[in-house]
Parts: structure tokens; C-alpha cells; sequence
């Protein structure tokens, strides 16, 4: 039996308590796209009426339902679910009814809600890893410096993210507000290994983005070290690989202080740490770096 749709989506009574529910399972829905934009443009709703529904202040009419379940080949009903029911669900192997799986999902679309039921598992591995970071990388265009990033790893709802703020401007110069790219990562622990999926900027900026770590086994988190897929951010966008360190910041470091030492770190200065100088070099002092193609 389908299950019933509530009376305020027929009868519009703005004035009946929004189900807890139907909130959570709006902003799982939309978790599993890249980023709030894209959602709100493969949905065809306002951006601005799509984060009333994922805060809850504001309830979607039947229709409006109907464009959200669409974008994922649901029936409207499904959006009432449990939200533990409506994930099983869509999680392929788990038992999932033929009601309630698409047909027609792509490639493209399972390997995101796997990625993001991964990711929402490992949750409890990835907590010790929470905090703030510099992140630390090579980039083709500059190879005698690196790139130092204020990324911050934290946890919510269940999933663990990284919101990554960069500049490519010498490091200790006048901070710009818009000169300063943020972007939104999911992190998984997937297999022994820490991954940082690139979901893009707010606007619906989507470059190619994609880290590697090895997990640290104990106590503390000071250095995690992996490799990065990624390409530059202007002309001719090179995509490359490069050795990436993320180092923890002590606690009391104000995040100002941070973006404004955030930026380009020519490898052979000083204030270049040399655990993190020999993470991302060979020993002749050259970056790890290949080129694609």
C-alpha cells in the first residue's frame, strides 16, 4: 500500500506541523547531488525555496514533491518514508523494493548513493579526523612552490565533509574575500583509505577533484599523507597528479590567521615545515607531480 500523503500537501494548511520526516528525507535526497545548485536546477525549484524545505521551515506542496522524486524516478510517496527505510531502500543489495529503485538509474547515480552510504558508515572512523588543516599540494604552472589550503573536516547528519578554502595569491598578503574559491568535499572511509570527493562551490562550480589519504592509527592526528587528482583553476585547466599533505592546527590558531597564511609557499622557505617539504618532494628537492596525457 502506497504510503498516504498528508492533508496540508492537498489542502495547503500552512499552519499543520511539518513531518520530521519528510525534512530529513529532502536533505539526504539533495546530499547525494553534488551541491544544493545543481539540486535545485535538475528539480526546477528556486534555490531559495529548496533551503526552506532542507531547514524545515517551509513544507513542499504535493507537485513540488512530485519534481523532487522525479529527479531520482521515485513514486511522491516516498519522500513520507522513515528515513532509515527510505536510504535502505535506495541502497542496491539492502532488500530494496522494485517500487522504490529506478529502473533506469545511471552509472553516474548508483556510484554516488554508494559512495554516500560508504560515507555515512565510516562516519565513526572519520571523527578522530575532524578539525582544522593545512592542506598542502604541487600545481604544474608553479613548480617551485605549493599551495597551502585552510581545509576543515567536520561531521553532520551522519556524513563527514571537508570545506576547503583556497587562494592562489603569496601567502601573508592582504586577504580578499573574493579572491578566496571555497569548495565542499564528502569524506569516506572506504577500504582502509580516506577519500575527499570534490563537490564543487556554492555557485555550481564543479572541477575535477579527487584525494587519496592514508589513515593515521594513533593517537592524535598531526600529518595525513596521500595523493590528489585535481586540475588548476584558470587557462588552460591541466589536469595533474600531485603528492598532498594535510598538517593539524593546534588548537587556540584563530581561522583569520589561517586564510591569510593560506596561499602560494615557495618549497624552499624556511617557514616550510620539512616533514611536510619531504611528503611532497622527491629527495632532490623536485614535487611530486604527473601531468595526464
Amino acid at each position: 500500500m502506497p504510503t498516504p500523503l498528508p492533508s496540508w500537501t492537498t489542502a495547503g494548511g500552512h499552519n499543520m506541523p511539518i513531518p520530521d520526516d519528510l525534512t530529513e528525507n529532502i536533505r539526504y535526497l539533495v546530499s547525494l547531488l553534488p551541491s544544493i545548485a545543481v539540486a535545485s536546477k535538475r528539480m526546477g525549484i528556486n534555490r531559495q525555496q529548496l533551503n526552506k524545505y532542507l531547514n524545515g521551515s517551509s513544507a513542499p506542496s504535493l507537485r513540488t514533491m512530485r519534481k523532487m522524486a522525479t529527479v531520482f524516478e521515485l513514486p511522491t510517496e516516498a519522500l513520507m518514508l522513515p528515513p532509515q527505510e527510505l536510504r535502505r531502500r535506495l541502497t542496491p543489495g539492502a532488500g530494496a523494493k522494485p517500487d522504490l529503485v529506478p529502473a533506469g538509474m545511471g552509472r553516474e547515480a548508483a556510484l554516488i548513493r554508494n559512495a554516500a552510504a560508504e560515507c555515512e558508515k565510516s562516519a565513526k572512523a572519520l571523527a578522530p579526523y575532524c578539525g582544522r588543516y593545512f592542506r598542502y599540494n604541487c600545481v604544474p604552472e608553479m613548480p617551485a612552490f605549493a599551495l597551502r589550503t585552510c581545509a576543515i573536516i567536520f561531521q553532520r547528519d551522519g556524513m563527514t565533509y571537508a570545506r576547503v578554502l583556497e587562494r592562489f595569491a603569496p601567502a601573508g598578503s592582504p586577504w580578499l574575500r573574493e579572491g578566496v574559491r571555497r569548495t565542499l568535499h564528502q569524506v569516506c572511509y572506504v577500504q582502509d583509505r580516506i577519500q575527499f570527493v570534490d563537490y564543487g562551490t556554492s555557485e555550481g562550480e564543479v572541477t575535477p577533484g579527487f584525494s587519496l589519504f592514508y589513515p593515521v592509527y594513533t593517537s592524535g592526528v598531526r600529518h595525513l599523507s596521500g595523493v590528489m587528482l585535481g586540475s588548476f583553476s584558470f587557462g588552460a585547466r591541466p589536469i595533474f597528479t600531485s603528492n598532498v599533505v594535510m598538517e593539524r592546527r593546534p588548537a587556540g590558531v584563530s581561522l583569520r590567521d589561517d586564510l591569510l597564511a593560506s596561499g602560494l609557499v615557495a618549497l624552499n622557505d624556511p617557514a616550510l615545515s620539512v616533514e611536510v617539504r619531504q611528503r611532497l618532494c622527491r629527495a632532490d628537492g623536485t614535487p611530486v607531480m604527473h601531468l595526464a596525457g
